[in-house]
């Protein structure tokens, strides 16, 4: 467990956000300004629906103590959120199909926000984040999945099916399948050959197996590359031309100003630059789209949990 040493609560209104993921859960307490106050991190072993509402519940009560009152709660979870039911299809998480709002409503006895954990991401970093003052930013999770969302003037837009943002399930260009001679591998969203098989970090790793790197982390993937390793550097092109095909793609739908990278592989040395080079000699003409790391790292998600608060 992780988390911060407790100090007096400032006056204003305060709010509580959530990350919640397969094995742990983030928790944060936020003032007015959404600044962190409090936070911690717990892993958490919910095999069942009754054991996941436990654990948010007691975080939830984690935050009131606190903040020494009950707080308005915010939670990003991994899976497709109906904003209108408050149901989910959950990845990861016993939560799917269930009425978790409305469970956590009887429980808490306050209504709780909820989206998907990227566009929590995005929303974070659109308000006060690496894309604060744009008008249109995709916020794009590189990690063990591929994911993003959209914001619009700072705020999400969530489409008919929370769809906007979800890059990580269109499918890999057919040209350059052929051109590399890359696998057509199932997803965990049920089709095959999604970006998200060959750009998230296990399919960075695929890609440099092809080219006699097997086992390689992503890390020393990249790091290899910088020193002029042949082959990882080859993986790397191949992954930073994937990346900016999707990025091309994205451009041609929302147009968006800017791009701000998190996730595992967001880490990776010169990232944003490597992508805006390569990005370059397939952008259409016209202005070009700035492309940022997420300027709250990791606790993004947490943060823009609590963003869902804002009024």
């Amino acid at each position: 467990m992780e988390h911060t040493e407790p100090h007096s609560m400032p006056p204003g209104r305060l709010f509580g956000g959530m990350d919640v993921g397969g094995s742990k859960i983030e928790t944060c307490l936020f003032d007015g300004r959404f600044r962190a106050l409090e936070r911690r991190r717990v892993q958490t072993t919910c095999a069942n629906y009754e054991e996941l509402l436990d654990c948010i519940v007691g975080e939830a009560h984690w935050l009131d103590a606190c903040a020494g009152g009950a707080v308005d709660l915010g939670i990003g979870l991994p899976g497709l959120v109906d904003h209108a039911t408050g149901r989910a299809v959950t990845s990861n998480l016993p939560a799917t199909g269930r009425p978790l709002r409305e469970d956590l409503l009887a429980r808490l006895g306050r209504s709780v926000a909820m989206a998907n954990d990227c566009k929590c991401f995005a929303l974070s970093e659109a308000n006060g984040g690496a894309g604060e003052g744009c008008e249109t930013t995709l916020g794009l999770i590189l990690g063990t999945g591929v994911g993003g969302g959209v914001t619009h003037h700072g705020r999400l837009v969530l489409g008919h099916n929370d769809l906007p943002g979800e890059l990580g399930h269109l499918g890999i260009p057919g040209r350059l399948v052929a051109q590399w001679g890359l696998p057509m591998l199932p997803c965990g969203c049920g089709r095959i050959g999604c970006y998200e098989t060959l750009l998230s970090g296990p399919g960075l790793v695929r890609l440099a197996s092809g080219h006699g790197g097997a086992d390689r982390s992503p890390a020393e993937i990249a790091q290899l590359a910088g020193i002029g390793d042949p082959a990882m550097a080859a993986a790397m092109r191949e992954w930073l031309t994937l990346l900016a095909e999707l990025i091309h793609t994205a451009q041609c739908t929302i147009d968006m100003e800017c791009v701000v990278l998190g996730g595992g592989l967001s880490r990776i040395p010169d990232v944003a630059q490597m992508l805006a080079d390569t990005y370059g000699g397939r952008r259409i003409a016209g202005r070009e789209t700035r492309f940022a790391v997420a300027r709250f790292g990791d606790a993004s998600g947490t943060r823009g949990a609590a963003l869902l608060l804002k009024s």
